[in-house]
């Protein structure tokens, strides 16, 4: 046979991705690095006990570096079908499917998943942006590429170790209600049957904080304590520091190993842990005008490495909580008025143990 006579089979170019096939493509693939991100964070849990310092999602090797990361891988995968516009939207979907598979698969609570949130699309975001401007320069090789996934972890190894600033804030607020101060008084100290309707405007509790069920101040060997209970099996003691008769009252917090089971709260901002606490609360009441002005002091502690972005949002939940509260006293003691043979001898025999 002739060499002429030999013909060469046709060259099979490889398919590449159509342009919505490249485009779930790099969604899938940023989805997945945020994911592994999460979960090899999660392996620095088990030396937190060890260590006094931050660890896993608490670092800010993750919190801000992985969404920011997740926005740049986004663009680089899709690079061919990006635009300015989309360069700015669509690492938001992969930095969603993230937190809604660390809320399906229990890696984070609602709680911090909200908290979260707004930071993580806001810096998908910029890396999206970021990503396409340098795209616009020159492709990144993909070997190189991948030296930057790995920097968020490169950085918490080391960032784990470094210790965590305390900052300490305080937050009032205060309400008039159409009520006696002996009546309002006996309310604090004797809460019970909350309903979650009562609370329901709260932000806290929108998000997943437990509904309280009761507050009730009892006598103890060491003073007076009031006791709360929540929901989900919450409970800790409130030692009462300070009590002027149906004029002050502040007390401290003191949380024992089962106050808080588990589930019950997030582990990122606990009551009583290591990264959010309650320091004080105290309630003064001032006759005023028929009625009394209800005021609020809370003390609280937040110890994070990103205090700048921590600290406006305790404050935020903190005041909106002390705002609630006000309004449960409010709305009980007007909805229920005392007669006023009962608020005499309240005021006379004393309101609480």
């Amino acid at each position: 046979m002739n060499d002429k006579d030999v013909t060469s089979p046709p060259e099979v170019m490889p398919k590449r991705p159509s342009k919505d096939g490249r485009f779930l493509l790099a969604i899938g693939i940023s989805t997945a690095y945020g994911m592994l991100v999460r979960l090899a964070f999660g392996l620095y849990a088990p030396l937190q006990s060890a260590l006094p310092h931050a660890g896993g999602a608490m670092l800010m090797s993750f919190l801000f570096l992985t969404p920011f990361i997740v926005g740049m891988l986004m663009v680089y995968v899709d690079r061919a079908n990006m635009s300015w516009p989309k360069a700015i939207f669509s690492p938001c979907i992969p930095m969603m499917l993230v937190l809604l598979l660390s809320a399906l698969t229990a890696i984070e609570g609602s709680i911090c998943i909200l908290l979260a949130a707004p930071i993580f699309m806001i810096l998908s975001a910029i890396g999206g942006v970021l990503m396409f401007a340098v795209l616009k320069a020159a492709v990144p090789r993909a070997r190189h590429f991948c030296f930057v996934l790995l920097v968020p972890l490169m950085l918490g190894y080391g960032e784990r170790e470094l210790p965590l600033p305390n900052a300490t804030r305080v937050t009032a607020a205060s309400v008039h209600i159409n009520a006696p101060p002996a009546q309002i008084w006996h309310l604090i100290n004797d809460a019970e049957g909350i309903q979650p309707d009562e609370m329901a405007q709260g932000l806290a509790w929108r998000i997943g904080v437990p509904y309280p069920v009761s507050a009730l101040t009892v006598a103890s060997p060491d003073g007076r304590v009031r006791k709360l209970r929540w929901q989900k099996g919450v409970h800790f003691d409130e030692p009462i520091v300070a009590w002027q008769e149906n004029r002050l009252i502040r007390w401290t917090y003191r949380f024992a190993t089962d106050s808080i089971p588990p589930g019950a709260l997030d582990e990122h901002v606990q009551v009583g842990g290591k990264y959010f606490d309650l320091v004080d609360t105290s309630y003064q009441l001032d006759p005023e005008q028929g009625g009394t002005r209800l005021s609020i002091q809370v003390s609280y502690r937040v110890t994070t490495q990103f205090n700048w972005y921590a600290v406006p949002l305790a404050r935020l939940l903190v005041g909106d909580a002390a705002n609630t509260i006000l309004h449960f006293y409010k709305r009980r003691c007007e909805d229920n008025p005392m007669p006023e043979s009962r608020t005499v001898a309240m005021t006379a025999t004393g309101a609480a143990p």
